[in-house]
């Protein structure tokens, strides 16, 4: 598929191997799937990856363990929630996705591990010829790419799928009230999923909807 000429903001679909990874390490040797909820770089050449993970409670502990134990992963923090599900943050003190995606001017919506050491990105790409960029910036670090698919993205879609329905959700319980009728521990109790966790999808979701008013009032 080519990349030339993509110049108006896109929604693309990437299959990415990234090498020396905790992500290919662990889905090369653990069938189990790993959901990205958000990544983003963390100091120089790292990232910082927030995760959810759902199996069997042995298989997730083994999961863990062995992220925890691999060498490129400076700190793991998670909470468990029964049933064998999993929510937290991986940081890692290198990350070369990370870097050629932060050279790109593309935006990361989702991302989640498919087997075999391969993750599924979803992009939004940003100026004009940035998707070309990331996709030579990867190929640079050593990364195998493979592009599913590329579609225009209308108006509709300026946050992710996960940023609009947790965003949406605390909008009905009340988060955004004055005064507040729920807090965001309450909140993520009822979400099942970590305050931290909820903090840092809450605030890029409403950045994404400011920036997108103020773009909206040029």
């Amino acid at each position: 598929m080519s990349i030339q000429g993509v110049t108006d903001m896109m929604e693309a679909s990437l299959t990415i191997l990234i090498p020396d990874s905790w992500v290919k390490d662990i889905g090369q040797k653990f069938p189990t799937p790993i959901k990205f909820v958000d990544c983003m770089p963390y100091g120089e050449g790292g990232g910082r990856g927030l995760i959810e993970i759902e199996d069997d409670p042995d298989v997730t502990e083994a999961v863990i363990e062995e992220i925890e134990s691999h060498p490129n992963v400076y700190r793991v923090e998670v909470s468990h929630f029964g049933d064998g599900k999993i929510s937290g943050s991986v940081i890692t003190n290198k990350c070369v996705a990370c870097t050629a995606l932060t050279g790109s001017e593309c935006f990361l919506t989702s991302a989640r591990s498919i087997g075999e050491g391969k993750v599924e990105w979803r992009i939004m790409t940003g100026g004009e010829g940035s998707f070309a960029t990331l996709v030579k910036n990867l190929k640079s670090v050593g990364c195998e790419v493979q592009i599913n698919k590329v579609n225009h993205v209308g108006d509709h879609d300026i946050m992710t799928r996960r940023q609009e329905e947790i965003v949406k959700a605390a909008l009905e319980r009340g988060y955004y009230d004055y005064p507040r009728r729920t807090t965001i521990r309450k909140l993520a109790r009822e979400l099942n999923i970590s305050h931290s966790t909820l903090g840092e999808i809450l605030q890029r979701g409403e950045k994404n909807i400011v920036e997108s008013f103020f773009k909206a009032m040029k």
